[in-house]
């Protein structure tokens, strides 16, 4: 069903906002901003790369996870075996985030 597979890629890009913002150490402090837009996607994933999860890791999560699977939401521009791939690569860059979000926490 095509609007499954749009639904899951939307579902991604939006998982990734939220691991984003909560593993941005800017997070709550002064003027943060969601990192839905490229400009603040980069400006957060500076703030959180390390070696674990590098600034490339978190550029390629970006033209993955933005680019591929939030532009497929909009115009089903990737084919099947495309989009799965694509959506293993996003979860996969997304719990990665996760995990470091989950070690600022107390």
């Amino acid at each position: 069903m095509p609007q499954q597979g749009q639904a899951t890629a939307e579902m991604v890009w939006g998982a990734t906002v939220a691991a984003v913002s909560a593993a941005d150490p800017g997070h709550g402090i002064g003027d943060h901003y969601a990192p839905y837009a490229r400009w603040s996607f980069r400006q957060a994933a500076q703030r959180i790369a390390n070696p674990y999860l590098t600034y490339a890791d978190l550029e390629r999560c970006l033209d993955n996870n933005q680019r591929l699977l939030h532009t497929h939401f909009y115009h089903g521009s990737l084919n099947a075996d495309d989009l799965e791939f694509s959506i293993a690569v996003g979860i996969d860059l997304v719990m990665r985030i996760l995990t470091i979000a989950q070690q600022d926490l107390p």
